[in-house]
């Protein structure tokens, strides 16, 4: 346990919280792949993992497939049952030697196969294929965060030559990944934990089953296996819920015609989750809706072969430096006033088209659309937390979709703590991210952490609330849509915070079991600075570059009294630092 001194910085007291042995991971994306790695090194034994795909990856488990429900418009709805799955067709069984597993252990981590211990599939005359959860990740797709900032800290995207850094691939690779080549380092970070991981296996619910004190809480999960249809209810003393948030499309309501518009012209509104490729609208007329990271890449392919201009419909200022990239095929105006049923048209405010000077909003119409993509994101939902297990939570842990609630740091349920929902927030680095909070639970649950009291941990909810967590100040204070909206530099404040409250463990002195959590130093900062600018000369450039050095951004070591740098994050700024033309 640790100090007195931390015990009255968080509230903490002397007593163990928890007497945890069986750990539940509902997902095994980057989040859930990094909370089983931290648990294990933390001496966890029983941990087992639910992956509803036959894969692991989460949202890089990229499938051509698209959903087979009509999209609603508006969505809005976080209390909705979730999309169904894609049924693929059997495939023709071929005749075969009939493979003997050595042992039970190496049966049950075959791909697909679900829990070790459920029994076989019933006898079929083909061989079913897994079903599929399409997600957003479409065709070409390069990552627009740079793999050296990317990566957990534990494995690189590239190995070194003197063999000192491991790494997926020998050799270069693009500095902004395809997805491909992320779904082949996740695919590889997951060796060590991939035996914990039942496949094809969708969790259905999970409730609460109440003990006092509330941290010897325990979990009871429901599950079924795709595959057999073998339903399986179990006991655990903790829950990591890593099941991510980009299953369920936020479409809203921009005007008060969409639903009428959208009747009468049926499948011209989409949502990007089911874009796969620009091709879909060669030659078409194609407005989006949306003017973030994803809404500008999608753009960017889709301008090149649909009809001139492509229109961008923007809640705000698009910085000039983006509209330049995105060159005369492409132009921005601002928000949807009205559906225009008649013209299959929309009108738009023509105001917002770059940063500069306030302009008088004037508005025009667009008329004559083949496809509005909304590029509007999505919202939290757990449809496992039923209304019936849900009940015990107060207030609801979903409410409009736009966050969760009662956490404390964005992912340590406040009065239920054997309960925490790693990677949340937005506009972050996410593996790294969700490494700092694997570290910081993994600890707090072995008992090396004190566990702060509930008081402390509502108390900084509050913060979080507030705008004064440890991301630091964020925009739109007060707003639940904004709140897992971190600020720019807000995950490099939050890791490093992090960091030093993991390093606290066994005694302050940070050391034994446990893996290592992320630490991000002046490279990382500057790294985190200057990103996006080198994304965009990334694609202007051919999509071929290998550094960011290459791209003209190199990294010099400042020259400067560090003075208590414990979180290190004073060198993050505003400029494209280091670049060089």
């Amino acid at each position: 346990m640790g100090s007195s001194a931390e015990e009255e910085e968080h509230g903490a007291t002397t007593t163990p919280a928890f007497n945890i042995k069986r750990i539940a991971i509902i997902g095994a994306g980057p989040s859930g792949l990094a909370a089983a790695k931290h648990l294990l090194a933390e001496g966890f034994k029983s941990i087992d993992i639910y992956e509803q795909q036959a894969e692991v990856g989460g949202v890089w488990n990229y499938s051509p497939l698209t959903g087979s429900k009509p999209q609603d418009v508006p969505q809005t709805d976080a209390h909705g049952p979730p999309d169904p799955p894609v049924e693929e067709e059997e495939e023709e069984e071929e005749e075969e030697e009939e493979y003997e597993f050595d042992s039970d252990d190496e049966a049950c981590t075959a791909p697909g196969s679900g829990a070790c211990s459920l029994p076989p599939p019933p006898p079929s005359s083909g061989k079913k294929k897994p079903p599929v959860f399409p997600n957003p990740m479409y065709d070409d797709l390069h990552t627009n965060i740079p793999h050296t900032l990317m990566r957990y800290s534990d494995l690189g995207f590239v190995a070194d030559d003197k063999g000192k850094e491991k790494g997926t691939h020998v050799g270069k690779c693009d500095i902004f990944p395809t997805r491909q080549l992320v779904l082949e380092y996740l695919l590889k970070y997951a060796r060590e934990v991939r035996h914990l991981v039942r496949f094809s296996t969708q969790v259905t619910d999970v409730s609460l089953n109440k003990t006092d004190p509330p941290t010897r809480d325990q979990w009871t999960v429901q599950s079924v296996n795709l595959l057999t249809k073998t339903p399986r209810i179990e006991i655990y003393d903790a829950v990591v819920v890593a099941s991510g948030h980009y299953s369920t499309p936020y479409l809203p309501a921009v005007a008060p015609q969409i639903s009428a518009f959208a009747a009468t012209h049926p499948g011209i509104i989409s949502h990007s989750k089911n874009f796969r490729s620009a091709a879909t609208f060669a030659g078409k007329r194609v407005v989006i809706v949306g003017s973030g990271p994803s809404a500008l890449d999608i753009a960017s392919q889709i301008s090149a072969v649909c009809a001139s201009p492509l229109v961008i419909s923007a809640r705000s200022d698009v910085p000039e430096e983006t509209v330049s990239f995105l060159g005369p095929r492409v132009r921005i105006v601002g928000r949807i006033k009205k559906f225009l049923i008649d013209k299959k048209g929309i009108e738009v405010s023509s105001s917002s088209s770059s940063g500069g000077e306030e302009e008088e909003e004037q508005e025009e119409q667009i008329t004559d659309i083949d496809a509005i993509l909304f590029c509007t994101g999505y919202l939290y939902t757990y449809p496992f937390f039923s209304s019936a297990s849900s009940s015990s939570f107060h207030p609801p842990l979903i409410t409009d979709g736009r966050r969760v609630h009662n956490l404390a740091r964005h992912f340590i349920h406040t009065t239920h703590p054997s309960l925490v929902f790693p990677a949340l927030p937005i506009k972050v680095i996410p593996f790294p991210l969700a490494e700092a909070q694997a570290a910081v639970f993994s600890r707090l649950w072995s008992n090396r952490l004190p566990l702060p009291s509930t008081e402390r941990l509502r108390a900084w909810e509050r913060e979080d609330e507030e705008g004064k967590g440890f991301e630091g100040d964020r925009a739109e204070v007060g707003k639940d849509k904004a709140f897992h909206v971190f600020p720019k530099g807000g995950d490099a404040r939050y890791i490093n915070a992090l960091h030093d409250w993991a390093s606290k463990a066994g005694g302050g002195k940070g050391k034994g079991k446990g893996k290592e959590s992320p630490f991000w130093g002046d490279e990382e900062l500057w790294q985190r600075g200057v990103y996006a600018q080198a994304k965009m000369r990334f694609e202007k450039t051919g999509r071929t570059a290998k550094s960011l050095e290459e791209l003209g951004f190199r990294y010099e070591k400042p020259v400067r009294d560090r003075g208590d740098s414990t979180s290190g994050v004073g060198v993050l700024s505003d400029v494209a630092g280091g670049r060089k033309d």
